[in-house]
């Protein structure tokens, strides 16, 4: 997919507008067979610098199985459809980029697990606008490039 394709579509996503205040969310992780990993619920807060045009983001997952993993983000606006993060378990970058409805979002993160181990994965992640308060994203996690889930994740500002 590429991000131009979203050009001229509306509602507009825009990370420095969706991600400020606060929000909830849902995800379902499935194998690509099919099969169901995990589910888990989100809690999230984001607060905009304006100088700056950066978006400091807090989110939690709380995973079915009892563990949570909570992102501290950092999302600066480059330049118009432009996007880095930064997140304390980032390897290198996260880099975005905007067009209309969507956003897309790619970085690796050391990501702890609920059994106590933490692995590096990849992911890919489509964000697309639903309305002014909503969004739906698509996502891939996987190792080496190679990609292994894929996550349905839904937020919804409060």
């Amino acid at each position: 997919m590429v991000i131009d394709a979203f050009a001229g579509t509306t509602p507009v996503f825009l990370p420095e507008q969706f991600f400020v205040g606060r929000f909830e969310g849902w995800a379902v992780v499935e194998s690509l067979v099919g099969g169901l990993l995990k589910r888990a619920t989100i809690t999230a807060h984001g607060e905009l610098d304006a100088d700056t045009d950066t978006v400091v983001l807090t989110e939690t997952y709380t995973f079915d199985d009892g563990h949570s993993d909570t992102l501290r983000w950092t999302i600066h606006k480059l330049s118009e459809g432009q996007y880095i993060g930064h997140e304390n378990r980032l390897e290198g970058e996260a880099t975005g980029e905007q067009a209309g409805c969507a956003f897309h979002w790619k970085y690796t993160r050391d990501t702890p697990q609920g059994d106590g181990k933490s692995f590096k994965l990849n992911f890919d992640d489509w964000f697309y606008a639903i309305d002014d308060r909503a969004c739906i994203v698509r996502g891939s996690a996987g190792r080496a490039g190679i990609p292994f889930a894929t996550a349905h994740v839904t937020y919804r500002k409060l």
